[in-house]
C-alpha cells in the first residue's frame, strides 16, 4: 500500500513539471502623460502585474498570473522620455509629451497628453508530457518560443492638485510568436514525436485608468486599473485588472 501511495505521490510531482506553451500579457501600463522637461531625470519603481494568460492547448483554461514588474524611466528633454519595464513581459518604449506642463510646472488643473511607442518582448521555454506505453512516459516534446511586439497608446491626464494626478490611456500591441516542439534525443523517440512550429500572430488592446499621489518631492504611488483584451492562438480573453506601483524621482 505504501508503494502505491510513493508512485501516486511521485506520478504527480512529475506531472507537474510539465507544461505547454502560453502567451503571457501584461495588463500593467503605468505611463505617466506628464514629462520632466529637463533631461536626465531618473525614474524608478515596483509594482505588481497581473498577466492576461492564453494557452496554445485548448484544453486548458484561459487564466491570469501575477509578477512583480520592475521600471525605469529617464527624460531626455524637449517632452521624451525612455522607459523600459520587466516583469510578465520585457519592454523599452519612447515616449513624446505634445501638450500641457512638464512635469516640474504641472498645477492644479492642468491638462496634459502624450503618445508613446513600445517594443515588447518575451520568451518560453517547457516540456509537455507524451503518450503513456505501459505506464510509462515516451515522448516528452520540448518547446520553446520567442514572442515581439509592439504597443503604440495615447495617454492623456488631468491634475487634480499639485500631488494628485488622474490620467488614462488607449493601447493597442500587435505582435507574432516563432517556436517549435523538439525532441533532444531522437534516439529516445518511439511513436507520434511531436515536433510542430510554435506560431501565433496576435494583439492586445484596451484602456486604463490610473491615480497618482505623489508623497513626498521623490516618491509616489499609483493604483491602476486595465481592461485588457488578448488575442493569440486563435483563442481570446478580455480581464478587468488592478495594480499597484511604488517609485521613486531621483
Amino acid at each position: 500500500m505504501k508503494k502505491i501511495l510513493f508512485l501516486i505521490a511521485l506520478s504527480t510531482l512529475l506531472g507537474g513539471c510539465y507544461s505547454s506553451p502560453e502567451s503571457v500579457n501584461s495588463t500593467a501600463r503605468f505611463a505617466s502623460p506628464e514629462v520632466n522637461k529637463s533631461p536626465f531625470h531618473l525614474s524608478l519603481s515596483l509594482s505588481t502585474d497581473t498577466l492576461n494568460v492564453i494557452p496554445l492547448n485548448t484544453t486548458e483554461y484561459v487564466t491570469d498570473d501575477s509578477h512583480l514588474r520592475a521600471a525605469a524611466e529617464l527624460s531626455l528633454g524637449n517632452g521624451f522620455e525612455l522607459g523600459w519595464a520587466a516583469g510578465g513581459e520585457g519592454k523599452y518604449s519612447l515616449k513624446y509629451q505634445f501638450y500641457g506642463k512638464s512635469r516640474e510646472e504641472a498645477s492644479s488643473g492642468d491638462v496634459s497628453h502624450a503618445v508613446s511607442i513600445s517594443y515588447v518582448s518575451g520568451d518560453d521555454s517547457g516540456v509537455e508530457a507524451g503518450n503513456y506505453i505501459g505506464g510509462n512516459a515516451y515522448n516528452n516534446a520540448h518547446w520553446e518560443f520567442d514572442k515581439n511586439a509592439i504597443d503604440v497608446a495615447l495617454i492623456s491626464g488631468y491634475r487634480l492638485t499639485p500631488e494628485l494626478l488622474l490620467y488614462g490611456s488607449v493601447f493597442y500591441q500587435d505582435g507574432d510568436i516563432d517556436g517549435r516542439y523538439y525532441i533532444p534525443n531522437s534516439s529516445t523517440c518511439k511513436t507520434k514525436c511531436k515536433t510542430d512550429l510554435i506560431n501565433s500572430d496576435g494583439k492586445n488592446y484596451g484602456v486604463s485608468l490610473a491615480l497618482e499621489y505623489t508623497f513626498t518631492r521623490n516618491l509616489f504611488g499609483t493604483l491602476e486599473v486595465t481592461q485588457h483584451h488578448a488575442d493569440w492562438f486563435n483563442r481570446s480573453q478580455s480581464k478587468s485588472t488592478a495594480n499597484f506601483n511604488l517609485g521613486y524621482r531621483f
